[in-house]
């Protein structure tokens, strides 16, 4: 009797090329998608700072001026940290209400660029 021999005899047990290239693109292509998405919300977190970043200075802008006493209607220029020009504008709305003896009841508008 003979021993039962196998039929992929000297074969390996494995993946194929074909198989391996297969998994490479996939790995590939997962990769460059994550770090696509990084990317984008690296930008965005970003763009979201700065923006947090620009309204705490205009809060301190007008805080500042209201705490010094210096609000008066008018118009007002500077430049933020970053260089960009802005202009406040500070309006006394009671007299278009037609309140008379109150305290004024400021209007301001803050802008970047220029009104």
């Amino acid at each position: 009797m003979t021993p039962h021999r196998s039929i992929h005899e000297g074969a390996e047990d494995g993946f194929t090329l074909v198989e391996m290239l297969v998994a490479f693109a996939i790995v590939a292509l997962c990769t460059v998608t994550a770090l696509q998405i990084s990317a984008s919300l690296t930008r965005q977190g970003a763009g979201v700072e700065a923006a947090l970043r620009a309204s705490d200075e205009a809060q301190g802008i007008v805080w500042l001026r209201f705490a010094l006493g210096s609000l008066r209607p008018g118009q007002e220029s500077g430049r933020f940290s970053d260089g960009s020009p802005w202009v406040l504008t500070v309006t006394d709305v009671a007299p278009v209400l037609g309140w008379r003896d109150v305290p004024p009841v400021w209007h301001l508008r803050l802008t970047r660029d220029g009104p």
